[in-house]
């Protein structure tokens, strides 16, 4: 079998002319390895590499729904039983008030026990571009901030992404997706629909915030849209029908027998929903 640099150059040629050799040499295999799981999959049919249809789904379990007194516990089981990334909710107690929850000195303790996860941090505290350079020592790999609590969306999208993080803008149910929302949602690598109001878990979902979802599907074909709040395999469709490809899920995750049951089945949630969207 060929190797080395001349199997190399000869794969490239193959992909190029919509070939695919049977057999990948380790050094191949490595560099194809991403596209299985990411935005990009092999098309045998067409024989070349093209964008997927849908947007790859994601499930993040909210660790603020299992036991606090156990966080790294709670986050190493969710990522052990095939959650995506995991959601970590910041409260502050001034930005929604009564609701206290942990600071970046709990998320740099996580990080430790999980130096590969995917950590997605939702600032609901008053002014939290102020956190950002603590968030990203943190080790947080997103940060998602309400549009109604920054001080100006486009500076501080810019701040987290030099950086170094990702950045989600996140909408309260009251916030409508017009026209200001529009232009600022552009600059972030996400957008956050919150189907309850912010603040405490077991809330019902709001399927009134579907037509949010739709909007920003209509404007932004390729962007991530997240939904949190009263999510649960039904919801989950329900709101990929609409557009997104994120779910984040607290009581339906961490009050199951079975995790990981519980995120597969939010998992085909979203990859119903997508079916029925395309």
């Amino acid at each position: 079998m060929l190797k080395g640099p001349k199997w190399l150059r000869l794969s490239a040629i193959f992909c190029l002319l919509g070939v695919l050799p049977v057999v990948w040499p380790p050094e191949i295999e490595e560099l194809a390895a991403p596209l299985s799981s990411g935005p990009f999959v092999w098309a045998f049919a067409a024989g070349h590499v093209r964008s997927s249809a849908a947007l790859q789904v994601r499930v993040g379990p909210s660790v603020l729904a299992g036991d606090l007194s156990n966080l790294a516990f709670e986050t190493h089981r969710v990522l052990r039983a095939g959650a995506d990334y995991v959601h970590l909710d910041m409260f502050d107690g001034n930005w929604i008030q009564g609701a206290f929850t942990f600071g970046p000195m709990v998320v740099k303790a996580l990080r430790d026990h999980e130096p590969r996860a995917y950590f997605d941090v939702h600032l609901c505290v008053t002014r939290p571009e102020q956190y950002l350079e603590e968030m990203a020592r943190a080790g947080v790999s997103r940060v998602t901030f309400h549009f109604e609590a920054v001080t100006d969306p486009r500076e501080a999208a810019e701040h987290a992404h030099g950086l170094g993080l990702d950045v989600g803008l996140a909408l309260a149910p009251e916030t409508a997706v017009d026209t200001t929302v529009l232009n600022v949602a552009e600059l972030f690598d996400v957008v956050l629909v919150m189907t309850v109001p912010p603040g405490f878990g077991g809330q019902a979902f709001m399927p009134e915030m579907l037509p949010k979802l739709k909007r920003l599907r209509e404007v932004f074909p390729k962007k991530a849209l997240e939904v949190d709040g009263g999510v649960t395999p039904l919801t989950a469709a329900l709101a990929a029908s609409a557009g997104a490809n994120e779910a984040v899920a607290g009581s339906s995750v961490f009050r199951s027998r079975n995790v990981r049951r519980a995120i597969r089945e939010l998992r085909r949630g979203l990859e119903k929903g997508q079916k029925e969207q395309s």
